[in-house]
């Protein structure tokens, strides 16, 4: 079935991925632009770009009620996460209220879960959120609240996502490539769950088709590698040399994010593969590190969508 789906953060890291894959699949997908040049950058992937940006629902609401599914995928750190985040959640009730929008896919993160140490954890585990994303858990809820509109809500929590050319294995890559050193927060004895973007994408679609309003899904391969071992993978696949960042000088240059890539938590994603037949085609960031090497490459060549 063909359905008209907003995205919201669609130029971004996982949304983009997200977006190409719902176009892939055959559906008519909108995405939010700023400017020209992320509009033409949305229209290069085959998606439908709406002016406007988080800040102002007034100017794209419209198009919003016209849909049947909004994915949120936005985050927008340089103006205030928790507060954009919000105004994404506004529209989302104001076009189930006046309009067509009968489902949801909310985006996330495992750091609601907050430290996990060895154990590892799944949906079933008590919330206790790192500092820098508090604001998540009662955000899920009010996303989950739609229901009290009929609108069908699923949340989704990627992992530490990597592949193309952005995000922290990205960052790691450019330093290497520049520098011919990869640094790691801490001495990397941390376990980050990782996940590849195309495998992000492939859970959202499926979430999509498959997935139960008011279900919360963890989105991670099943790799439990430490830090320092995913550096040295990297490191080794660029031609670098990983060395570790001192844990206190991290928190004194990133604060709460700082805290967050110190974090030690391992996830498992079993109900996603049980409910949704999700299967990850990308297993270990560490294993695959050559090959990711050479995405990277080629991501950094090609224009960034």
């Amino acid at each position: 079935m063909k359905h008209r789906i907003f995205v919201t953060g669609a130029s971004g890291y996982i949304g983009s991925a997200v977006a190409q894959r719902f176009v892939r699949g055959g559906h008519d997908v909108m995405g939010l632009a700023r400017n020209e040049a992320t509009a033409q950058k949305l229209q290069a992937i085959g998606v439908t770009p709406v002016p406007g940006d988080l800040a102002d629902i007034s100017a794209w609401v419209g198009v919003l009620q016209n849909c049947d599914t909004a994915v949120h995928a936005a985050f927008d750190g340089a103006t205030g996460a928790s507060d954009m985040d919000h105004q994404a959640l506004e529209a989302f009730r104001v076009a189930s209220l006046d309009g067509r929008l009968r489902r949801v896919l909310y985006t996330s993160g495992i750091w609601v879960h907050g430290a996990g140490g060895d154990r590892v954890l799944d949906e079933t585990a008590p919330l206790k959120p790192l500092e820098l994303v508090q604001w998540r858990v009662a955000h899920e809820e009010i996303a989950l609240d739609l229901s009290a509109h009929d609108v069908s809500t699923i949340i989704l929590r990627p992992g530490m996502v990597y592949g193309e050319s952005r995000g922290i294995f990205g960052m790691w890559f450019d330093e290497a490539k520049h520098k011919k050193t990869l640094t790691h927060p801490g001495d990397g004895s941390q376990h980050w769950s990782c996940v590849h973007r195309e495998d992000v994408a492939e859970a959202y679609a499926l979430a999509m088709e498959h997935g139960k309003g008011g279900e919360r899904y963890l989105i991670a391969d099943e790799s439990r590698h430490t830090v320092k071992q995913l550096a040295e993978a990297a490191a080794a696949a660029a031609g670098a040399t990983a060395q570790g960042w001192p844990a206190e000088d991290v928190v004194k240059t990133l604060s709460l994010f700082g805290k967050a890539l110190l974090n030690d938590l391992q996830v498992t994603s079993a109900k996603a593969r049980r409910e949704l037949g999700w299967v990850p085609r990308h297993t270990s960031f560490a294993n695959d590190a050559p090959s990711l090497w050479r995405e990277w490459l080629d991501a950094k060549e090609a224009p960034v969508a």
